[in-house]
């Protein structure tokens, strides 16, 4: 019957077509195992989603589709079809070889995705330019022969690609031209072989002697770049780390420069004479320093608090492992249980059968018994597993709940002494308000009247009002700068604590409902299967197993 299902399903592409499920299944079924592995393979049925290999080849497939169906593909082969665009390949996230050849393809596109992917093979197509596999960084083997790629530009491309490997560009117009087998290996060192052989050392230094001052150039472009790329993932973690250290720009003077970048006032004052540049250089330094210690104080208190995070979550790993140790024993015990109960059942039924209407009561009594006790078994393994998950079950939110408290405290604890480091911040505002008012009160007395000050500074501070005016502006400016980074620390904190703890809430208790539901499908499933068995029919065994992985995860 599957044979004649398997050639009628290739039949509908006789004529240029799209993959179907039924050509996926009858494929499924003609790759499948043979002999005695064969016939469980299919008396356990076609599970498309737990293929890792698959030839969908000389069939005449035009157009990509249904590949969903086979999301766990490790290895595909669609070579010698008619397929002219690559598509529809987005779940085959766990694909690591590709085979694409002899077919019509004219662009490479819509393969990004695929980044665990370590064999390409584009041989007989119609393309003519290499790109859209930035991503495929574990690519060690592209075939990309017989194409119509003219021009070089694909070798510098392929030098970024540092595990390849082996490369086939032979019957490209490209690989016609004099000079390209020695321009290709100069410029793509790691390569190993070319069209499958391997590439001698004196070949390799032929190329590279030919081409030095040009690669000695680039790789000096390269480690710059490289070095500029390092620096700024340096950058990068360095911010990630502080935002969820809650101490970004507190380190060195950012704060303080946010302050005078929006004060412009203050900051011409600062430079009135020498007594209000003391007075600002002082400010800096003293501001600076309280920041300077926040900040180290944020990143020790991150580290704790990660610290605690993972003993918790330690803790309830060990746990959880713990109760599906002993749930995966019960189950076990169940299934052996069960298989021997009804290898019993299936001999007396059979006994039964054969004696027909000489059948004796005793054994019509010891099917039923066989099947009490088969019933008795289930309830109580039931009962063992839903008492271990409502244990495990107030375990966990006690676990939760003394985290959420240790948490709480901790989390209290630093925003208190946050909280004292802002208060010395706008401290220090004050006390460099107050001596920059006395030192320009000063500065200005020497002019005697207020016609005598300085035409850029009478709109500041030409007489006392206007300086207090202006100084108090200033202050404003500095305190809504300290008031506004103090508040975004303590909501955001706060914030993620909340957040935390309400999700560990959240997430257990549909952790505990689908445990449940899953240990009462389980023993309703095998229930069912108990109902089945009556007298006196023979009965037809199966065997039912559990993801322990689901009951128990």
């Amino acid at each position: 019957m599957y044979k004649v299902e398997a050639a009628s399903a290739l039949c509908e592409v006789a004529e240029p077509g799209v993959i179907t499920g039924n050509i996926l299944i009858s494929l499924a079924i003609e790759q499948g195992p043979k002999n005695e592995a064969g016939k469980l393979f299919l008396k356990d049925g076609i599970e498309l989603n737990k293929m890792k290999e698959i030839r969908i080849e000389f069939i005449n497939i035009l157009n990509i589709d249904y590949l969903w169906l086979l999301k766990n593909l490790v290895k595909l082969s669609l070579s010698h079809n008619v397929i002219e665009v690559i598509e529809n390949l987005d779940e085959l996230v766990h694909l690591k070889e590709l085979d694409l050849s002899f077919n019509r393809i004219k662009v490479m596109e819509n393969l990004n995705h695929l980044d665990q992917l370590e064999i390409l093979l584009l041989y007989s197509n119609e393309i003519s330019i290499v790109q859209g596999i930035d991503n495929l960084k574990k690519l060690t083997i592209l075939n990309i022969g017989k194409n119509k790629i003219a021009d070089w530009k694909h070798v510098m491309y392929l030098r970024d690609f540092k595990l390849l490997r082996s490369l086939n560009a032979c019957d490209n117009p490209c690989a016609e031209m004099d000079g390209y087998l020695d321009y290709l290996i100069a410029f793509v060192p790691q390569l190993v072989y070319y069209q499958y052989r391997m590439i001698s050392e004196d070949a390799r230094q032929s190329a590279i002697n030919k081409h030095y001052r040009v690669i000695t150039n680039l790789e000096e472009n390269e480690a710059k770049l490289q070095a500029e790329l390092k620096s700024q993932q340096e950058l990068e973690d360095k911010i990630a780390l502080l935002s969820v250290s809650y101490v970004e720009y507190l380190d060195e003077d950012c704060l303080f420069q946010q302050m005078f970048s929006l004060d412009k006032d203050g900051r011409t004052l600062s430079l009135i004479n020498e007594d209000t540049q003391n007075a600002f250089a002082q400010y800096r330094k003293s501001f600076s320093a309280i920041c300077n210690e926040l900040f180290e104080l944020g990143l020790q208190e991150h580290r704790k608090r990660a610290e605690e995070v993972r003993l918790f979550e330690v803790a309830v790993n060990e746990g959880k492992e713990s109760t599906q140790s002993e749930a995966r024993k019960i189950i076990d015990e169940v299934l052996e249980k069960k298989a021997e109960i009804f290898a019993n059942i299936k001999k007396v039924m059979e006994a039964l059968v054969e004696e027909e209407a000489e059948a004796t009561d005793d054994k019509a009594m010891k099917v039923r018994g066989l099947l009490d006790e088969f019933n008795e078994l289930l309830s109580k393994a039931q009962t063992q597993l839903m008492s271990k998950e409502v244990v495990l079950h107030d375990q966990l939110e006690d676990i939760n709940e003394v985290f959420g408290s240790n948490m709480t405290d901790m989390v209290g604890s630093f925003l208190e002494n946050a909280r004292i480091y802002f208060s010395n911040l706008r401290n220090a505002e004050a006390e460099y308000n107050d001596r920059v008012n006395e030192s320009v009160s000063s500065y200005l007395s020497g002019f005697g009247d207020e016609e005598s000050v300085p035409a850029h500074l009478a709109d500041l501070c030409g007489d006392k009002d206007t300086l207090a005016t202006t100084l108090a502006a200033s202050h404003d400016v500095h305190l809504q700068v300290i008031n506004d980074r103090e508040e975004r620390m303590m909501n955001r904190l706060n914030d993620w604590l909340r957040e935390y703890t309400d999700q560990l809430i959240v997430d257990e208790n549909k952790r505990n409902r689908q445990q449940i539901l899953e240990i009462s499908h389980f023993f309703g499933f095998q229930r069912q299967e108990l109902s089945t068995v009556g007298l006196p029919q023979p009965v037809e065994l199966t065997d039912v197993d559990l993801d322990m992985d689901n009951l128990n995860d």
